[in-house]
């Protein structure tokens, strides 16, 4: 694409002091919240932001400028990972799609452990996107094993990572280590009044609260130090907003910190490669083969409401991504993806006038085993 990115760079993101987040998910009830942020909505936000501070006419230009749409072939300013979860220096990384057993003995207490697996460890994901024998590192009471369970058997990492974990955990092993939680979904009850009757009626609204030392973090692809100040002025201006749902009552705040990136395997000649983001393949992309033989891959079906600073909110239009974990195939292009307009077509009073943009671009890391 003709353009060097900076070496990769990564934020922690830690939620304000008694602060969580509402991280809603289209299709789940108002009480669930999940423990990522993909990374199409923190791009949406990002523009949004840039919109507070620069204006509109301003934001549209740098996106339609900029980034790639319609299978335009021009190299973004930054390429971003979807928020995941981290304990204490060690960030996790989302399970590479499908999730079968690796190779292996193949023992079925292994594939019953592997179906509840979410999250993994660098070293855990170097091993799979290499295609290693992995029976020995998983063990369901977590001991005469190398690897190590937590979150109830949602987290997977290595032995020779626990001395990255929040201080007070180093030294739990076995069962105690596997019930040891970074995060928590619980629902939390709110009132309502009624306007006429003045009644009240509770309900319930999902809160994602993190443990001491643990929180969110994010990787970026950068093309130059203009582009990364961009990137972190916006950044610092989203953390007093927040991200995710009912920021109003102070969920999604957060204060972030450049942290050093985690090693990974390069994209660079990969035959196939594993994305980090949500991604939008361009029709060339396609036709070149990324969703082909030995791509493995989850489809999103991604809708919802947009914001707007001049009307209520609204329906965007729906798209279709690969989520973050899936396998592509890079034998024969280079994969960027591209953004998408998802402003409503119907025309109605509040309806936006202006460009509703969803990230497609893809931020990946090499597969470097086999079949």
């Amino acid at each position: 694409m003709g353009r060097n990115a900076m070496p990769r760079i990564a934020y922690r993101l830690d939620p304000k002091p008694s602060g969580g987040f509402h991280l809603g998910r289209e299709g789940l009830e108002q009480e669930a919240s999940a423990e990522t942020f993909p990374s199409d909505s923190l791009f949406a936000a990002l523009i949004f932001t840039l919109v507070q501070l620069e204006g509109a006419d301003y934001a549209e230009h740098y996106v339609s400028s900029q980034w790639p749409q319609a299978d335009q072939m021009v190299e973004p300013p930054f390429r971003l990972s979807s928020l995941f979860p981290c304990a204490g220096d060690l960030c996790l990384f989302p399970m590479p799609r499908p999730l079968h057993s690796p190779k292996g003995e193949g023992r079925p207490s292994t594939a019953k452990l592997f179906k509840h697996l979410k999250f993994v460890s660098p070293e855990v994901l170097h091993r799979l996107l290499a295609g290693d024998g992995m029976d020995d590192w998983l063990s369901e009471d977590n001991l005469g094993s190398q690897g190590a369970l937590l979150q109830g058997g949602q987290v997977w990492i290595s032995r020779r990572e626990l001395s990255q974990l929040p201080t007070g955990w180093r030294k739990r092993d076995g069962e105690e280590l596997k019930r040891t939680t970074l995060w928590k979904s619980e629902p939390v009850p709110r009132v309502t009044i009624d306007r006429i009757t003045n009644s009240s009626q509770i309900y319930h609204v999902g809160r994602t609260s993190f443990a001491e030392g643990c929180g969110l973090w994010l990787l970026a692809d950068v093309y130059s130090d203009t582009e990364k100040e961009w990137l972190e002025i916006l950044l610092e201006h989203l953390a007093d907003q927040g991200i995710g749902g009912e920021r109003s009552s102070g969920y999604g705040t957060f204060s972030f910190t450049e942290i050093t990136a985690p090693h990974l395997p390069s994209h660079d000649r990969a035959q196939r490669v594993m994305t980090l983001s949500r991604y939008n393949p361009t029709r060339s992309e396609l036709e070149a083969g990324v969703l082909g033989e030995g791509a493995s891959y989850e489809l999103v079906d991604v809708g919802g409401w947009l914001s707007t600073p001049h009307g209520p909110p609204q329906r965007r239009r729906r798209v279709r991504m690969i989520e973050a974990g899936s396998i592509l195939v890079t034998a024969t292009t280079t994969i960027t993806g591209q953004v998408v307009d998802v402003c409503p077509d119907y025309d109605q009073p509040g309806a936006p006038d202006h460009p509703v943009y969803r990230s497609g671009i893809a931020l990946t890391v090499g597969v470097t085993g086999g079949d």
